[in-house]
């Protein structure tokens, strides 16, 4: 996915390397927010860069791969959060106080609902629908 990363400076350097490990591709980066007018690049979405290191998704274009599906639930959210952070099947099941066999029909749930193959597309699919800020 090619994004367009904006920001403060210090706060684009702490989150470009998590975005490039993500396998996002940073095409563009700006101190502020650009307008169509300003001619941003062809981007799938722009991306805020925040000085508690955390993004926020502040334009997502609709994409082919990325059709209307059924809404998550609450704890499906939750779940697909974790999983956002890298998070095992265990670990999610202890930090949620929930059987790793209820993660795992969630992580399906999830894999389902967004059309997904597997965890990283389901990722990678909620990102691109500003469903997950990582």
């Amino acid at each position: 996915m090619r994004i367009v990363l904006v920001g403060a400076q210090a706060d684009r350097d702490r989150l470009r390397r998590e975005l490039l490990d993500a396998g996002l591709d940073i095409v563009a980066e700006t101190d502020t927010r650009p307008s169509m007018a300003d001619g941003v690049p062809a981007a799938d979405a722009i991306v805020e860069a925040t000085s508690n290191g955390r993004a926020s998704v502040l334009r997502n274009r609709a994409l082919s791969d990325d059709v209307a599906t059924e809404a998550l639930t609450a704890r499906e959210q939750e779940v697909l959060a974790h999983v956002a952070q890298g998070m095992s099947n265990k670990a999610i099941a202890e930090a949620l106080g929930i059987s790793d066999q209820t993660v795992k029909f969630h992580v399906a749930a999830i894999i389902g609902k967004l059309g997904a193959s597997n965890r990283t597309d389901a990722v990678r699919r909620a990102i691109r629908r500003g469903l997950v800020v990582i």
